[in-house]
Formats: C-alpha cells, sequence, structure tokens
C-alpha cells in the first residue's frame, strides 16, 4: 500500500436497501461548517490465521478473507445533518435531535482518501458498514485558548453484494472507477 502522505478527505454515502447509493452523500475535506479529516485507522483487514495439523506437525494455514473490519474515523467538527444520516438519528419538528431504541443506523459506504510520496491519490474503500459515535464529553474552560475535540466514528464493516468488504487504489484513473465501485448508482427504472 505504500507510502501514504496526509489524509486529505472522507466521503459517506448512505447505501439503499440494495447496497446502491443514495442522494445522502457527505464530504468532509476541511471546508468551513463541513468538518475536517484528522485520522482514520482500518483494522481486521487480513483474517487471523489458524493452522491445522496432522502427523504431529504443522500441515496447513487457514488465512482467507478478512478478519473483522472495522474503522476508526477522527473528524472535526462533524456537520449535524451528516451525523443524523449516517447514525440514523432523527430530527424532530420542532429541531432537536432524537437517539433512542427505533434509532437504527443505515449501512453507508465510506471513501478515505490520502496521497503517495508523489502525489498520487491512495484511495481506501470500505464498501459496507454501519456505524456509531464515540462518548460525547463536556468540560469545563480554561485559562487559555480552546482547542476543538474532534470526534470518532467508528464503522463495523461487512461485504457488499459481491462479497467484497475493501477496495484500494492508487492514481487519478483508479480513482475514478473505485469511486464508481465504491457507490454504486441505483439503476434507472426500465421502461
Amino acid at each position: 500500500m505504500g507510502i501514504r502522505v496526509g489524509f486529505k478527505r472522507a466521503t459517506f454515502v448512505v447505501l439503499d436497501k440494495d447496497g446502491k447509493a443514495t442522494s445522502s452523500v457527505f464530504v468532509v475535506e476541511g471546508k468551513a461548517n463541513k468538518g475536517g479529516t484528522k485520522e482514520a485507522t482500518i483494522s481486521g483487514i487480513s483474517p487471523e490465521s489458524v493452522k491445522v495439523y496432522a502427523s504431529n506437525v504443522a500441515y496447513y494455514v487457514s488465512a482467507k478473507g478478512t478478519g473483522d473490519v472495522k474503522a476508526e474515523i477522527s473528524i472535526l467538527d462533524v456537520p449535524e445533518e451528516m451525523t443524523e444520516a449516517v447514525l440514523g438519528r432523527k430530527k424532530h419538528i420542532d429541531g432537536f435531535t432524537l437517539i433512542g431504541e427505533r434509532t437504527e443506523a443505515p449501512y453507508v459506504a465510506a471513501l478515505l482518501e490520502s496521497e503517495d510520496a508523489a502525489g498520487q491519490p491512495v484511495l481506501f474503500a470500505l464498501l459496507k458498514g454501519k456505524m456509531s459515535a464515540g462518548d460525547v464529553s463536556l468540560k469545563t474552560s480554561e485559562d487559555k485558548p480552546a482547542e476543538p475535540d474532534d470526534e470518532k466514528l467508528t464503522m463495523e464493516c461487512i461485504a457488499n453484494n459481491d462479497g467484497e468488504t475493501i477496495a484500494y487504489g492508487i492514481g487519478s484513473e483508479v480513482a475514478t472507477k473505485l469511486k464508481a465501485y465504491a457507490f454504486p448508482p441505483v439503476a434507472p427504472p426500465a421502461g
């Protein structure tokens, strides 16, 4: 996967029941009041290896697929509209947000963008998963300039309809194709 420099952008798309991209798209790239990416860690990319023994020796190693794929993504100033959409929270008619027994996060796809040492785009797509938020904490102001805390979103990933969990690629040409695969469009109605 080579050298990665920075964390340029993250795009989140809510998926419909068929795993197709909806119009709920959120791009976090450091623009005012739209949030900025801080850090992302993807774990569980490789499966846990299991040795199979025969004739008193390790005879075979079983290591197929992925492990428990999870991404922890830190974002500064997550837009409220995105939080509600990717976490399944509902806005009350009076303007406040509700979280309760009917709250259910939808499936989403995420695209995390960086660059390699030569300035070529490096993309990691998490093809299907559900997101959850970290804890909420409030603390007093102190006698020094305040520095805002980032928010952590965790994405528990599963395989998409093709049986794939993660896609990654390097270069502008690959980036365009990877985005189309990660966020499959809804097919127009036949007729």
